[in-house]
């Protein structure tokens, strides 16, 4: 891509979203073109064009990053593809993963709109599912029942301890079959809890039980992205203890944390779930998470 692809990159752009948004009832379809345009011109060795008889069929921009988690990778973003049909998709794939290949990226990652249409392309290249976001208005939460002993208070700093070893919780469970989301390393766990429970945009909730903290979530403005819309929080860290689910106990908690976003000016929510886990998958979705994006994941290599 050079600088001169970018105003029909950014159309194309804005036209797709458009086109997602009249079918997805929880996907923004606004888009800022001035930033869109900024953040293309910034990285423009990260994307490529595609042309056909002079005319732009389509783009694709990828990202390498590197993680404890998911190591050196390529990412790319709702905003960072279009096409007018498969084979087009497919040459910008393969041109774009071959660099990302040779630059030591063997990991692909994409978000894509949750419909049949936007995703087979990407199971036909080899990716699979990985990821679920939903989204849910926050008009509508009704006040919540608490079961007899527990009680929901905010967490702090002070809380630092009771938070990792709740986070750690959560990671054994997800370690579990059919998930098997093994060997999560920890490294900045300790860091990042410490950056989260000090930041006063982060509401962190803890469900104590006898005095014993036994559940926990929090959330934090989402930041700007295509695709959400403006006012709307992200829940992530939800953990209740084993020998404390089914009582109700991590629905009053989250149902807690909705009532404040919306007391506080948020109009809706976003959270994520893994894929392979059905019973998150069902228990979100029953709790007015409405599927909005897919984030697909293809490990280059035998096999």
């Amino acid at each position: 891509m050079t600088s001169d692809d970018i105003d029909v990159t950014v159309a194309r752009v804005m036209q797709q979203q458009a086109r997602v948004a009249n079918s997805h009832e929880f996907i923004n379809g606004a888009v800022d073109d001035v930033t869109l345009a900024e953040s293309l011109y910034s990285s423009l060795r990260d994307a490529s064009i595609a042309e056909r008889d002079g005319i732009v069929v389509g783009h694709l921009r990828g990202v390498i990053l590197s993680s404890e988690v998911y190591g050196r990778s390529a990412w790319m973003n709702p905003e960072g593809l279009s096409y007018d049909d498969v084979e087009t998709l497919e040459a910008l794939y393969v041109h774009q993963a071959q660099r990302w290949i040779a630059d030591g990226a063997r990991r692909h990652y994409v978000w894509v709109p949750t419909d049949t249409a936007s995703i087979a392309p990407w199971l036909d290249l080899g990716f699979s599912y990985m990821h679920q976001r939903g989204v849910r208005q926050l008009e509508g939460v009704s006040t919540p029942e608490w079961p007899i002993g527990y009680s929901l208070r905010r967490g702090t700093i002070a809380d630092l301890e009771t938070a990792i070893a709740l986070d750690d919780h959560l990671h054994e469970y997800q370690e579990q079959g059919p998930s098997f989301s093994l060997d999560l390393p920890k490294g900045d766990q300790r860091e990042d809890w410490t950056e989260t429970l000090e930041d006063p945009t982060v509401h962190h909730y803890i469900v104590d039980f006898d005095g014993q903290p036994v559940a926990q979530c929090a959330t934090f403005p989402l930041p700007d992205r295509v695709g959400s819309f403006d006012g709307t929080l992200h829940l992530s860290a939800v953990t209740v203890r084993e020998d404390h689910r089914s009582r109700g106990v991590g629905r009053a908690m989250v149902i807690s944390a909705l009532l404040d976003g919306r007391n506080d000016g948020f109009h809706f929510i976003e959270t994520n779930w893994r894929i392979t886990n059905r019973s998150a998958a069902t228990y979100w979705q029953n709790f007015g998470f409405v599927p909005t994006y897919l984030r697909l994941h293809r490990a280059i290599g035998a096999g």
